[in-house]
């Protein structure tokens, strides 16, 4: 077997990419000028086709038939206001809210809410009172924790000096003025 040889060093390699480049863009400059546009699909033959008509309408009759449409309405409108007037349904729509205190009602009807009065107050005070004041029963499960826990426990805070609880939990040991303990220690 004879194996041919190529003997092809940068510049001879470089001649062969351009004339390659070259034939390409050739080709692609043809098919621009001489191929119409290749993502247009080919033009399709339209058939003609017969247009409907529509039928020629009188605009009297049209007319007519509006008023009759509308002075059957009208009779219909009649009946059902008749029939509305000789009978009389009470809807009772079940209100599981306590009444509102004539005191707080009272704050809805002084005032307007841009001088912090009026409605402003009355949401206030409303918002004051807990869930176990304003509703018969508790309407959602999360209401089961602590509903009616005011008739059970009393919280007081202490009269003079500060709680064991904020002390524990908001000064720290570690910080400018803190007493050092014997397991502080800095490495």
């Amino acid at each position: 077997m004879s194996f041919r040889k190529f003997n092809m060093d940068t510049q001879q390699q470089n001649f062969w990419k351009e004339t390659i480049n070259k034939e390409k863009l050739l080709s692609l400059c043809w098919l621009r000028r001489y191929q119409p546009d290749p993502c247009r699909p080919p033009p399709r033959k339209r058939e003609r086709r017969k247009l409907f008509r529509l039928p020629k309408i009188e605009v009297k009759e049209e007319e007519k038939e509006k008023e009759e449409a509308e002075e059957e309405r009208k009779k219909v409108a009649a009946k059902i206001a008749e029939k509305a007037k000789n009978t009389s349904v009470t809807v009772s729509i079940p209100n599981d809210m306590r009444p509102v205190t004539p005191q707080t009602r009272a704050l809805l009807y002084d005032g307007f809410s841009k001088e912090e009065k009026g409605r402003y107050q009355y949401l206030k005070a409303r918002v004051s009172k807990g869930p176990d004041e304003k509703y018969e029963y508790p309407f959602t499960t999360s209401w089961d924790y602590g509903w009616r826990l005011g008739d059970m426990v009393k919280y007081q805070t202490p009269a003079h000096g500060r709680s064991a609880i904020i002390q524990g939990t908001f000064y720290r040991k570690n910080g400018i003025f803190a007493s050092q303990e014997a397991t502080d220690v800095v490495d």
